[in-house]
């Protein structure tokens, strides 16, 4: 398995081709995650599980988020640092930076974010993951890519994946191509599938 992405790394390969919010509405944005008790997925430097929190309070200089996970020894957020938050609600989904303060028991204070990425046009409401799963996408039983699930829909079922792999030039991936898909839990169950590519964005340095 490939190295968890950073935060930085995340934020480029899965969200910037999302539009860029206009500075004057990122208020009533985080102020509508609050108000629909939206779950807000979490990611941190270099660590593969996720985590889920709620927006508990808009305060002065800091956003009040709850954590929805169980407080375990050797947490990361007993550290602080950069976060990426991303929230799914019906309409549309945000995703953006801060920089959190230790937390102290299940509260964590993050920063308000200087740029919001936002994607409208949702066809159905999205759910963030319980649990972090893993996916391994394949071609032909070869090309393989590592990614992890980032949200599921209960419109038709369909299951939301993003995956950021190197392009060495070799890879003939095309929209529409359907591979296998292999998701596992953390205690080592496995489903498998399929599973259509339906968009590529290719990122620059």
């Amino acid at each position: 398995m490939p190295k968890p992405l950073s935060v930085d790394e995340r934020l480029e390969a899965q969200f910037s081709s999302w539009d860029i919010a206009p500075a004057p509405e990122i208020p009533d944005l985080l102020m509508t995650l609050r108000t629909n008790g939206t779950t807000i997925t979490l990611f941190k430097d270099q660590v593969q599980q996720t985590f889920t929190a709620k927006v508990a309070q808009l305060e002065a200089k800091s956003i009040r988020l709850t954590l929805q996970d169980d407080s375990t020894e050797g947490d990361p957020f007993q550290m602080g640092g950069k976060v990426l938050c991303v929230g799914y609600g019906k309409d549309y989904a945000l995703s953006f930076v801060a920089n959190a303060a230790a937390a102290v028991n299940n509260i964590l204070h993050i920063s308000y974010p200087v740029k919001v990425y936002i994607h409208k046009g949702r066809m159905h409401e999205r759910f963030a993951l319980k649990i972090p799963i893993s996916a391994l996408w394949s071609k032909n039983n070869h090309e393989l890519i590592f990614g992890d699930v980032m949200d599921i829909s209960l419109g038709g079922f369909l299951g939301g994946m993003n995956v950021a792999s190197f392009d060495d030039g070799t890879r003939t991936f095309q929209r529409g191509e359907i591979g296998q898909v292999t998701l596992t839990k953390p205690d080592g169950q496995k489903w498998l599938g399929s599973a259509e590519l339906r968009r590529s964005d290719r990122i620059t340095a």
